[in-house]
């Protein structure tokens, strides 16, 4: 498939998949320290996936990093939402061809990371005058990803490595959509697989 047509598939199902959750915007509730969301999109052996996650649950903290231990943890977080794979198979097949991180927590500077071989110059993110006041107030994570995992039809179980990486994450809702239909599933602490088929 097209990479600008499977884009166009993955943007569909992705609004389908957060039309199933309340929008965070939308639900000052939503917003839950301890909780994450990951929507995934499987397409032969490519995975276009969505991580969002209050920023408590990766930094333990919401403000913008204040200290060179904030301002470092926040870097060693990017670069480890950028370089690994938020879902592999038993065998580690999956690469990661593109990444894009977003969020409110560093200093300021450059809140948007890009990682990856496509850009199709559109933002993915808006911002809007509020979510750049002084860093007080809920932040969160975005994590935008899409995979090559070679040998994903044949895998029995999904591995996710979110729950053991942050372990503030104590329950993670997935969702996702693929060839055999859809489906959701809850990983509590400090489950990190699942099955597409077995739900």
């Amino acid at each position: 498939m097209k990479r600008s047509k499977l884009n166009a598939v993955f943007l569909a199902t992705s609004s389908a998949l957060m039309a199933l959750s309340a929008n965070a915007s939308d639900n000052p509730g939503a917003h839950q320290h301890g909780h994450a969301e990951l929507q995934v999109a499987l397409d032969g052996n490519q995975i276009d996936l969505i991580f969002t996650s209050p920023a408590y649950n990766l930094l333990g903290f919401e403000h913008r990093a204040r200290t060179d231990d904030q301002k470092a943890l926040v870097k060693e977080t990017e670069e480890w939402l950028e370089r690994t794979p938020l879902i592999n198979t038993p065998d580690a097949s999956c690469k990661v061809a593109s990444a894009e991180v977003y969020h409110e927590a560093g200093d300021g500077s450059g809140d948007h990371h890009d990682h990856g071989h496509n850009s199709n110059g559109h933002d993915h993110h808006e911002h809007n005058e509020h979510e750049h006041s002084e860093g007080y107030g809920h932040s969160d994570f975005e994590v935008t990803q899409v995979l090559n995992c070679t040998g994903l039809a044949s895998a029995e179980a999904l591995l996710i490595p979110l729950t053991e990486r942050f372990p503030e994450i104590e329950d993670l809702g997935v969702q996702w959509v693929w060839s055999g239909g859809q489906g959701s599933t809850r990983l509590e602490q400090p489950e990190s697989s699942f099955s597409l088929k077995g739900q």
